[in-house]
């Protein structure tokens, strides 16, 4: 998985790699371990690449009127081929034949894809080309810069930290043309929506607006589903930063239960979830936070996460928790139970290494050291966002399309 971005200047008097720069670092929690950069200028394409955060990338001498960026767990993005860069989230099958096919004829080129996947493709001739499969699993984002600028974003954060304006999302199964003198928008598959559930709960920034949805909201709404669910006695709630506070913030608001803060971060944001070294899984909390003591002796704590994987990060935190005095530890998933991989490219292992796929919750509660757990229904799921037209295979093993 990744995010992609995609910026177009319509005067070549601009240079927007350091726009790129930015807005990437505005993605880079939808995952770190490879980024890049590629702009086109009247000499062609220049790319940078490294299997670091965007943030450590050197933009000094790249110099481009449009270009794309890409960070993510994929290695090899920008993807450049004889027709021109591209960047994609998910999975498609056959990349540079779709490219080859694209760049010839773009709406034909994408009624033949296979895949579910967003995609923005910079051609070498000039023009920028993006377009959102017809599940719409993976977003996709336009804005702009005054009249200067389109911006494609898998998420708004990445229109909203370089000063763009967003403007909609581009609909499953839409393209987006963008040349010199015009932005137009062609319906090339019939929408059949499923929208990522793990997006929604767990990848996006909490300050995005993705699948129609405010996620600082939903996620607030989530933790008020979940009081309505499983009332639990205990004198403070704690959400695990940054992704869970909205959650512990609507658990509180519902139940009355006063919310604290329970940790400080220490250095840059860690996705555990999507760590690629084992090590990191292990130590990620703790490299990412440090529990506030003062919020946690002698309290029967409720502790909100906003998924669970493995277990590791969590046991590692109780552990945290308890070393510093707390009296009681409950655990609650803003998330149905993952017991399944996914396999359109979000980072869900396979069914063992899942631990709710193979315990059950009292054994799961011993593993981690909680006194309790409990996970959101999906049915509560449904109900917060208000319809089903989501992708939530990686909770019932049913998957909305074969790639």
């Amino acid at each position: 998985m990744g995010g992609i971005l995609g910026i177009y200047a319509f005067d070549k008097i601009w240079n927007v790699s350091k726009f790129l720069y930015y807005g990437s670092i505005g993605l880079q929690h939808r995952g770190y371990s490879y980024s890049g950069i590629s702009t086109l200028n009247d000499n062609g394409f220049s790319t940078i690449t490294s299997n670091v955060a965007p943030e450590d990338l050197d933009v000094k001498g790249l110099e481009g009127w449009a270009g794309v960026a890409y960070n993510g767990t994929k290695q090899g993005y920008p993807l450049a081929t004889d027709y021109g860069v591209a960047v994609i989230d998910g999975i498609v099958k056959d990349v540079e034949g779709l490219l080859k096919s694209v760049y010839k004829d773009p709406e034909k080129g994408l009624q033949e894809s296979k895949g579910v996947f967003s995609m923005i493709f910079l051609t070498k001739d000039g023009r920028m080309i993006g377009y959102r499969d017809e599940s719409g699993v993976k977003p996709l984002e336009i804005g702009g810069f005054g009249f200067d600028l389109a911006i494609l974003s898998s998420e708004t954060s990445g229109i909203s930290v370089i000063g763009g304006e967003f403007k909609r999302e581009i609909q499953p199964g839409e393209m987006v043309y963008i040349d010199t003198y015009n932005v137009s928008y062609s319906r090339i598959k019939d929408p059949k929506p499923r929208y990522c559930s793990i997006d929604i709960i767990y990848q996006s920034r909490i300050d995005s607006h993705v699948f129609g949805l405010d996620i600082y909201d939903v996620r607030v709404k989530i933790g008020e589903q979940l009081a309505e669910e499983k009332r639990i006695d205990a004198d403070v709630v704690i959400g695990v930063p940054d992704t869970a506070i909205p959650y512990a913030i609507g658990y509180s608001r519902k139940t009355g239960i006063p919310f604290t803060l329970g940790f400080t971060r220490t250095g840059s944001p860690i996705r555990t979830m999507l760590a690629s070294d084992d090590f990191l899984k292990v130590i990620g909390v703790q490299l990412k936070l440090n529990p506030i003591k003062a919020s946690i002796k002698g309290k029967r704590v409720i502790l909100v996460d906003d998924s669970m994987v493995t277990g590791r990060t969590l046991k590692n935190t109780i552990f945290s928790l308890r070393s510093l005095g707390a009296k009681e530890v409950h655990v609650l998933i803003g998330s149905p139970k993952l017991i399944s991989y996914c396999p359109y490219g979000m980072e869900v292992p396979e069914e063992k290494d899942l631990i709710a796929a193979n315990l059950s919750d009292e054994e799961i509660s011993k593993v981690i050291g909680a006194d309790s757990i409990y996970w959101l229904s999906l049915e509560g799921l449904y109900k917060v966002i208000g319809h089903k037209s989501l992708c939530v295979g990686c909770m019932t093993k049913s998957y909305p399309k074969e790639v």
